[in-house]
């Protein structure tokens, strides 16, 4: 079941911007629009797709666009060249025009059903955090170890103690606006959700069911983005001791 840090006072605004991420993702792109529309479909959110093409050489925005009478509400950003994973995220935030923001990852990693439990949650709380249950049974177990010890990491600097900093968050649209990000690889995701923390009151903690890609090659550790990790723990460090003065 999830956790709460806090009862939240009022469900507020329930609209949803999906932002989706996508670098060579021709084999993937499709399966997420999918998987997306099917777990946004019984639920009572308005709500709003962008497709951000990272520069994707291998038609994957041609292949958006093919398909856009399929998606109806889709809506395609491109950016002329590869810009990377957070940049691409900001663009899409930036472009966002609903309550809430979501990244959905462009690799058809998580299945309608998962999604939809956690766009269920919604209006519970300010912030809402997926992370993967049974991590261990669904990546590698390399992967899966460093995984944790980057989660362990990120809760000394900051004295928390959450499941994971790296999965799907939902967060308030203008909160996240608002926000001056420094990192731009895959170490972006712990700095949004640290400095969102900060800057709210409550959160839920929802858990979730990952598929490993299908097609094409996971992204997560090439060596900037090793590098950009370090540089988001030195960030965290520096953010956490301002807080506390």
């Amino acid at each position: 079941m999830p956790s709460t840090s806090t009862e939240r006072e009022g469900a507020g605004d329930r609209s949803l911007s999906i932002v989706i991420p996508a670098y060579n993702e021709s084999g993937n792109i499709l399966g997420t629009l999918d998987n997306v529309t099917r777990a946004l479909a019984p639920l009572d959110l308005p709500h709003e797709i962008l497709v951000v093409d990272d520069g994707s050489t291998d038609g994957t925005g041609a292949l958006v666009t093919a398909n856009l009478g399929r998606f109806p509400g889709v809506e395609l950003l491109v950016n002329e060249r590869n810009m990377g994973f957070g940049w691409s995220y900001r663009r899409g935030v930036t472009a966002a025009r609903l309550g809430h923001v979501v990244m959905v990852h462009g690799d058809n990693a998580w299945g309608s059903d998962t999604l939809r439990e956690l766009f269920s949650h919604i209006g519970e709380a300010d912030i809402i955090i997926g992370y993967t249950r049974n991590m261990w049974r669904s990546r590698t177990w390399q992967r899966t170890v460093i995984s944790k010890i980057f989660t362990l990491a990120v809760n000394l600097v900051t004295r928390r103690h959450l499941e994971y900093y790296n999965g799907l968050q939902i967060h308030l649209a203008p909160v996240l606006k608002s926000l001056r990000i420094e990192s731009s690889g895959f170490g972006f995701q712990p700095e949004v959700l640290v400095k969102c923390l900060h800057a709210t009151r409550t959160f839920v903690e929802v858990p979730m069911d990952l598929t490993e890609r299908v097609h094409g090659e996971s992204k997560a550790f090439r060596m900037k983005n090793v590098v950009d990790v370090l540089r988001t723990l030195k960030v965290l460090w520096d953010v956490e001791r301002a807080e506390r003065g």
